[in-house]
């Protein structure tokens, strides 16, 4: 029998840089208070848009169930955040039944970004209240069907900063859904290392997944007038011999208010993993992502950039309501631990992407291409199994205020 072990506490010190903005955060988390299992997490992050200082506890058995709660609070440099979570999740195919209870408020600024500079800065209000249960229907080991039912009501006000323009300002949102929901998922797991984490185990679900929802925000309700909301996912995965296999994807989701739809978004997904039977471990993973947006709400935008899929771009660089996303990268792992502590590993890539604004054509002109090598460096022991990626691309064309050439990122994860 071989077993895997990690540490309970957590001491995290990130430091990461993507699209030329440098970000670090520092925090301590101990997920076995007094021997119970519960966790206690305190965060300092210093990112790219806000200061986030955060104390967060989480209980993953409340009351020795499969109810699990998490409370957060946060003191942000731009305002704060509060959450309170009770949930009970679908713990296996099986389980009959799901249920969750959230509260959310959050007061943060936030910015409308054009050519990689700041559009406009406002101030906004977030509160959320959601509650739902579900039940599955003769559920069985192969199949998962299941339907959701519950309400969803939430607020997001916005406020102009100081010098700057109100008319740049999105839309006020105020619903007070009522929704229903049903979904398949096929269990279907294929188990592979040495594609995101090392050595260590993954397991990918290449079975159908099919789902919808559909909700109603009636005036009665107190909202401002009467409006609907509807979603549908759909996804598979295909095995192509021992070694490789495909995931695929796509969700839509939108309202449907007196204007016709509202914040319509479409995401379509690709991801081809190819595991190489050779002495030297390898693996090749490759993803497309397509994202299309009709009437998006003026704080909804697609980047692509350091931080979105252009590893040789600065943050924000391109900007709009669609967006493609191409990434191809071959990655190599050493195979073993050092010290027992961390293992290494490295890759070669490509990325290639682009987002236009409204009115602009996505054609292949507007693509944008880098490639680089990258170092990985694993954390065998962390809860997490943390992987720490330093990548250094070089920008081939230039991006709106004519920067181009190399630029260094590093942060933990993989970059897809």
């Amino acid at each position: 029998m071989v077993t895997q072990d990690a540490w309970t506490t957590a001491i995290s010190l990130n430091l990461g840089r993507a699209g030329g903005v440098t970000t670090w955060a520092a925090g301590l988390t101990e997920s076995n208070v007094l021997g119970l299992g519960k966790e206690v997490g305190f965060l300092f992050d210093e990112g790219a848009e806000r200061t986030n200082r955060v104390i967060e506890y989480k209980d993953p058995a409340l009351f020795a169930s499969y109810w699990s709660a998490a409370l957060l609070y946060s003191d942000n440099s731009d305002g704060s955040r509060r959450l309170v979570q009770v949930r009970r999740p679908f713990v296996s195919w099986v389980d009959p039944m799901s249920a969750q209870g959230l509260w959310d408020r959050a007061q943060l600024q936030d910015r409308i970004y054009a050519d990689g500079v700041v559009l406009s800065e406002y101030s906004q209000r977030h509160e959320q209240a959601l509650l739902s249960v579900g039940r599955a229907l003769s559920p069985n080991s192969r199949w998962a069907h299941r339907v959701t039912a519950g309400i969803n009501f939430f607020q997001d006000h916005f406020q102009p900063l100081e010098g700057q323009p109100e008319g740049a300002l999105p839309a006020p949102r105020d619903f007070r859904y009522v929704f229903v929901g049903w979904e398949a998922v096929e269990n279907n797991f294929v188990t592979r290392n040495y594609v995101n984490r090392g050595e260590r185990l993954e397991d990918f679900n290449l079975g159908l997944r099919a789902a919808v929802e559909f909700g109603v925000s009636p005036k009665a309700f107190g909202a401002p007038a009467t409006s609907f909301s509807v979603g549908a996912e759909a996804g598979a995965g295909w095995q192509l011999g021992p070694q490789a296999f495909v995931q695929a994807g796509a969700v839509f989701q939108t309202r449907l208010q007196e204007g016709g739809i509202q914040n319509g978004i479409l995401t379509g997904r690709v991801v081809f993993v190819w595991k190489h039977s050779s002495s030297l471990l390898q693996t090749t993973v490759a993803q497309v992502l397509v994202d299309r947006g009709w009437n998006l709400d003026r704080d909804v935008q697609f980047f692509a950039d350091g931080d979105h899929g252009l590893r040789g771009y600065h943050l924000y660089a391109f900007e709009g309501d669609r967006r493609i996303l191409l990434n191809l990268e071959h990655r190599f792992f050493g195979g073993f631990e050092i010290l027992q502590l961390f293992s290494l590993g490295a890759a070669v890539f490509v990325d290639s992407g682009a987002a236009v604004p409204p009115g602009e054509p996505l054609r292949f002109s507007s693509l944008r291409t880098d490639a680089g090598v990258g170092l990985r460096i694993g954390i065998a022991r962390a809860a997490s199994n943390t992987v720490l990626r330093l990548d250094c691309a070089y920008a081939f064309e230039p991006d709106p205020l004519g920067r181009r050439g190399w630029l260094v990122s590093f942060s933990s994860g993989q970059a897809f």
